[in-house]
């Protein structure tokens, strides 16, 4: 018991998570264990475009579709459809999982799965096939929020095969008390080999929640680590211990010699930045350089960060929720030395993956943040210009669904994991006549700007219906009339007042009025 903490008369404080709804027990797992039973791949069976079956029950989406197939399309996506993307369809890739909670693409065709249940797969796309990964460690699968968490692939994974992946583990005297690990692995085939501990963050702890856990590495191979407060605020601003922190490592799980406090004496030189309280979202943007964060805040106050080195985020002691008495937390919402969030939300949607959108098939997007929510069961878009969020939209709350992850594919598709058991692709399709413009006619464009005069006479303009004023306007050279019409004569104004009309548009017009008015009895 060297490791627990002290005062664990704290146990009778509740152990339930401190994200209040974020992480709720509405959902458990049976608790399973993550021992190296042999690889098992599970039966597919393909129910729609995009769509397998890996569970028991067949999809929503494809169950609904087969009655209704714009289920879940276009118009039927209402937020989407309300943002302009009217071609939008959210197809089911994966069904049936047990509660997931992270997914990382390894190519375009294979991608990792893990449950917090204590379970990894690996997803090919074609041929589909489901196959679950052995060689795990011992993982602490026992509450609602201990398991096994994120996961990411190496940059070179195709020449070194290394995976790295966060979990909960218990004490091995009680298995009551609980640390955050970070490990990495090979994996060879369907099972992983030469396991390493990277970060074990001493000592245990009685909380049951606020694990933080995210990985991820930037574009030039450092790897990134959330921890979480673990449920004791106070840590979040200690230097000698790694709760409540971003830690910056390289791949072997060693200190960078440019990392900020590595001259500290009083902070751990893997300490990146500090003051975090539950961060489950961090994404590297290549094209911008920075590093983008979620936090889950106490009673509201859920937080994106733009992480960067040295600096302090002021939890606890600055934040935009409250605490679970319903007294204000540390000293407000400012304080000197601490950085105030890029964006918060009040009242909290329990904010867990980020990534920022880059790609062609939504191109409205580039560089907006994505952010996904459990309690909020939707996804945020902050558009965003530099490190300012310009305005917020929602969307996919036609799911119902608590969104555990989000990546967006090579070509651009925006893939999104649920904790009720899916992996979902959000893609555009063609649809006839969408987005394209209508021909224009001659009489449209009449009818539209030229009948307020032509129709009345009004102004002394030729009325339709007298043959033989149009009959003296058809007796001009045709360039002449033109020209008129685009320079303007008389009370007629410019272009004829048609403020949209190209040159073909005024040619279309003058040629519907000149046959019009010629032919009238």
């Amino acid at each position: 018991m060297r490791k627990l903490l002290p005062g664990l008369c704290l146990l009778a404080v509740t152990a339930c998570s401190p994200t209040a709804d974020p992480e709720d027990a509405k959902h458990a797992p049976a608790a399973s264990p993550a021992k190296s039973a042999p690889a098992v791949e599970h039966p597919v069976a393909e129910h729609a475009e995009h769509a397998i079956q890996t569970g028991p029950n067949l999809s929503p989406v494809d169950e609904k579709r087969a009655y209704n197939p714009m289920h879940n399309r276009g118009e039927n996506l209402r937020n989407l459809y309300l943002m302009n993307i009217r071609n939008a369809r959210l197809d089911p890739v994966v069904t049936g999982l047990r509660k997931p909670w992270a997914f990382e693409f390894i190519d375009p065709n294979t991608l990792l799965i893990t449950e917090i249940g204590g379970r990894l797969y690996r997803l090919t796309l074609q041929p589909r096939a489901l196959v679950e990964i052995t060689g795990l460690p011992d993982i602490a699968t026992s509450q609602e929020q201990t398991g096994l968490l994120d996961i990411e692939v190496h940059p070179d994974f195709a020449n070194n095969q290394r995976i790295y992946f966060s979990y909960s583990e218990a004490d091995p005297e009680a298995g009551r008390f609980f640390r955050t690990m970070i490990a990495t692995a090979r994996l060879v085939d369907t099972r992983l080999v030469d396991v390493k501990t990277l970060v074990a963050a001493d000592p245990y702890g009685y909380s049951p929640s606020n694990f933080g856990g995210a990985i991820e590495f930037d574009d030039t191979g450092k790897l990134f680590v959330s921890m979480g407060d673990r449920s004791e605020e106070a840590l979040a601003q200690r230097g000698d211990r790694l709760q409540g922190k971003v830690l910056r490592l390289n791949d072997d799980g060693s200190v960078p010699a440019d990392n900020p406090f590595v001259d500290d004496p009083s902070m751990d030189d893997r300490i990146y930045a500090l003051g975090v309280r539950n961060p489950q979202g961090l994404h590297f943007d290549a094209e911008s350089g920075l590093l983008f964060e979620t936090e889950h805040g106490p009673l509201g106050g859920d937080e994106v960060n733009i992480i960067e080195a040295g600096v302090n985020y002021g939890w606890p002691e600055i934040g935009y929720g409250m605490g679970y008495n319903f007294q204000r937390l540390g000293v407000g919402t400012h304080a000197p030395g601490m950085r105030q969030p890029t964006w918060f939300y009040l009242p909290s949607v329990a904010t867990s993956p980020i990534t920022v959108y880059r790609g062609d098939m939504f191109p409205e997007w580039d560089g907006d943040l994505l952010v996904g929510a459990l309690r909020g069961k939707s996804i945020s878009r902050l558009a965003r210009e530099g490190r300012t969020i310009l305005s917020e939209f929602r969307f996919l709350g036609t799911l119902d669904a608590r969104m555990r992850d989000i990546k967006v594919a090579d070509d651009g598709a925006v893939w999104v994991l649920i904790e009720y058991g899916g992996l979902f692709r959000l893609s555009r399709e063609d649809l006839p006549g969408l987005g394209e413009q209508p021909e224009a006619s001659g009489q449209a464009i009449y009818d539209a700007v030229c009948a307020g005069c032509h129709d009345t006479g009004a102004y002394g303009a030729p009325r339709m219906d007298d043959r033989a004023r149009w009959s003296q306007v058809a007796a001009k050279p045709l360039e002449t009339i033109e020209a008129n019409v685009r320079d303007g004569l008389g009370a007629m104004p410019e272009r004829g007042m048609c403020s949209f009309c190209n040159d073909e548009h005024l040619r279309l017009v003058t040629d519907f009025m000149l046959e019009t008015g010629a032919a009238q009895d």
